[in-house]
């Protein structure tokens, strides 16, 4: 299962995070979505956002993405908020790419407070009946890694989470991955399997293998952001904000 289908206009990777099993509860829905980058949005993604009651968008975009393709966010009622994740990472030589677990394993490193203004965020706006929207550029190892602490620390399934993050290659299939290819070509750059992976790819294992890496280092989700910052007080009413009593059960 993967997150709520929600057609945002010009976006490819857009959905919310409601309806998500965690063991006998469930994600809310229109608390929390992510996306890719949100530089195309018409005046229809933007009354879209409006509905939802989007309050706050964490762009995890560095500053040069940010510059290439400013968030068309103009008219909305919101904060935007900054959080880099991997700072120094994507100007690295592509022949020095790391796997995508190697990334992931990156993010955490620097991504503790981004992940932790992220919780909070999400708890102060679902008090106030509005929602939040964390994206970076395809939506997949950056935001893919910061939505599955989230999740992972109110107890989400593990295998929901997964799966969540894995119909993320699909969503780029197509114009996405080819207007990549394309800008890639440009660039001189070689299309090796490595880069096409790292660039479009979202296999279940390397999101397994970074909650292995979860568990060990810091004792899973809740942890990682106990360590970070976060509360215990913060980290239930987190679980508040996100989860509701499954009423399928």
């Amino acid at each position: 299962m993967i997150g709520q289908a929600v057609s945002l206009p010009k976006t490819y990777n857009f959905r919310g995070l409601g309806s998500l099993p965690a063991g006998k509860r469930r994600t809310k829905e229109g608390v929390f979505f992510r996306s890719d980058a949100l530089h195309l949005l018409s005046d229809g993604g933007r009354g879209l956002l409006r509905e939802l009651k989007v309050a706050t968008v964490l762009d995890l975009r560095d500053d040069d993405e940010v510059l290439h393709a400013p968030s068309a966010l103009a008219g909305l009622d919101l904060e935007v908020l900054r959080g880099n994740v991997l700072a120094g990472a994507l100007g690295a030589s592509l022949r020095d790419l790391p796997t995508l677990p190697g990334l992931y394993r990156m993010i955490l490193a620097q991504g503790g407070s981004v992940a932790v203004g992220l919780a909070r965020s999400v708890t102060a706006n679902a008090s106030q009946g509005r929602s939040t929207l964390v994206h970076c550029t395809a939506g997949k190892d950056r935001t893919g890694v910061m939505v599955a602490l989230l999740l992972d620390a109110v107890g989400v399934d593990r295998d929901v989470i997964v799966a969540d993050y894995a119909g993320t290659e699909a969503n780029l299939a197509g114009e996405w991955i080819e207007g990549v290819k394309a800008f890639l070509g440009k660039m001189g750059v070689p299309l090796t399997e490595q880069i096409l992976a790292i660039a479009g790819g979202s296999p279940a294992s390397a999101m397994l293998e970074t909650l292995d890496l979860l568990d060990a280092d810091f004792g899973g989700g809740a942890g990682y952001l106990g360590r970070h910052g976060l509360n215990d007080a913060e980290l239930e009413a987190l679980r508040a904000a996100l989860l509701q009593d499954d009423s399928s059960e």
